[in-house]
C-alpha cells in the first residue's frame, strides 16, 4: 500500500483499509495524489501518510460496535485541521493531535501534508475517563512529553523501513509497547497541565501496571508472582493484597491469560503448522501435562480435540 494513489475513490479505499472508514472529498480530484502505509506492531499500528489537500469525514455511519482505539497523529510536514467533540485543532510540523475512533471526526489536510499516526487500544489507559477532554487539541511540539513521543514514533517508523516491514522483530514490538506507555503518560501530563486529570486510585493504577507487565511477559516461563513483584518494586505481600481487592490471585491471572492466548492460537487455522506443544511453550506453559489439564478443564476437550473442533465449527462440548 506504499504505491502512490492518484484517484480520490482509490484513496478512500486505501484509507479505509489502513486507518479507518472515512468519506473523502477534495476540490481538485484530478490533481489528487497520496500514499499510505500501515505497519502492525502487536495490538498497535503505525500509519504513514502523504497527500494533496482533501477533507476526510468520519460520521456515525462509519462507526461499528467494536472496541474503539485512540489515534495519535504526528504532523511531519504541511498543516492539518482536526475537529472532534466540538473542538478544532490546527497542527503544524512537529505538533501532535489525538482523536478517538469511536466518535465522529473531521480531518482537513493542507498542501504538502505528511504525517505519522500511532493507533493503540484504549484498554489500560490510566486517564481514559477524561482522555476525551484532549481530542482535537493541539499538543505543541515543544511542550511536556510531546518531543519524546514524537522522537519515539519517528524512530519506530525508521526502524520499520530499515527492516522492510518486519514488524515482528522483538525490538520493534518492545518499542511499540513503550510508545503506548509513553502516549498514556503524555495524556496524563497534558490533562494534569490543564487541571483536568481526576485523582487516580493508586491501587487501581498499580494493578493496571501489573496487568500490563503480565501481558507483556506471558511467554516467559519464569513469570511468577515473585518475579512480578520484583519487576514492579513491590513486596509479594502487597502484590497479593492488591489483587485480592479485585477478587483475583496473581498466579491465577497469569494462568488464565496464558490459557486465553493458547486457546486463541489453537482456534486459529493460520496456526495449523504449529504443534500444540509449541503453542503451549510460546505462552509460557513449561509442563505439557498441566497445559492439557487446563485446556480440558476450560473446554471439556484435550488441546488437539479442541483445535479440531474449532476448525470444524463444532465448538459445543
Amino acid at each position: 500500500m506504499d504505491d502512490e494513489v492518484r484517484d480520490v475513490d482509490a484513496w478512500r479505499g486505501a484509507v479505509t483499509g489502513a486507518l479507518l472508514p472515512f468519506h473523502v472529498e477534495c476540490t481538485a480530484p484530478e490533481r489528487f495524489r497520496g500514499s499510505i502505509s500501515r505497519r502492525r506492531l502487536g495490538d498497535t499500528s503505525l500509519i504513514a501518510m502523504t497527500s494533496r489537500p482533501h477533507r476526510a469525514v468520519r460520521t456515525a455511519e462509519h462507526i461499528d460496535d467494536g472496541p474503539a482505539d485512540y489515534l495519535l497523529s504526528l504532523q511531519l510536514a504541511g498543516t492539518a485541521r482536526f475537529r472532534q467533540d466540538d473542538r478544532t485543532a490546527r497542527v503544524d510540523p512537529g505538533d501532535m493531535v489525538f482523536y478517538d475512533s469511536g466518535r465522529p471526526v473531521e480531518i482537513v489536510s493542507g498542501e504538502g501534508y505528511r504525517s505519522l499516526c500511532f493507533r493503540f487500544p484504549t484498554d489500560g489507559l490510566g486517564a481514559h475517563r477524561t482522555a476525551g477532554e484532549l481530542t482535537a487539541t493541539t499538543l505543541d511540539a515543544a511542550h511536556g512529553l510531546a518531543p519524546a513521543v514524537a522522537g519515539l514514533l519517528t524512530g519506530l517508523h525508521e526502524g520499520l523501513e530499515r527492516s522492510a516491514g518486519d514488524a515482528a522483530a522483538a525490538p520493534l514490538l518492545a518499542g511499540a509497547r513503550h510508545a503506548t506507555e509513553l502516549a498514556r503518560a503524555l495524556f496524563d501530563d497534558e490533562l494534569g497541565r490543564r487541571g483536568l486529570l481526576s485523582t487516580p486510585d493508586p491501587h487501581a493504577e498499580l494493578r493496571a501496571r501489573i496487568d500490563r507487565h503480565i501481558d507483556a511477559h506471558l511467554a516467559d516461563p519464569t513469570l511468577s508472582p515473585r518475579a512480578v513483584a520484583a519487576a514492579l518494586f513491590v513486596s509479594p505481600r502487597h502484590l497479593h493484597a492488591l489483587f485480592a481487592e479485585d477478587g483475583r490471585t496473581v498466579a491465577g491471572t497469569i494462568r488464565e491469560r496464558r490459557l486465553e492466548r493458547c486457546l486463541a492460537d489453537l482456534a486459529d487455522p493460520g496456526q495449523g503448522p504449529t504443534p500444540v506443544s509449541a503453542i503451549a511453550t510460546r505462552w509460557g506453559f513449561a509442563n505439557a501435562t498441566r497445559f492439557g489439564q487446563l485446556v480440558k478443564a476450560a473446554t471439556g476437550r484435550t488441546p488437539v480435540a479442541y483445535r479440531r473442533a474449532m476448525w470444524s465449527g463444532t465448538s459445543g462440548t
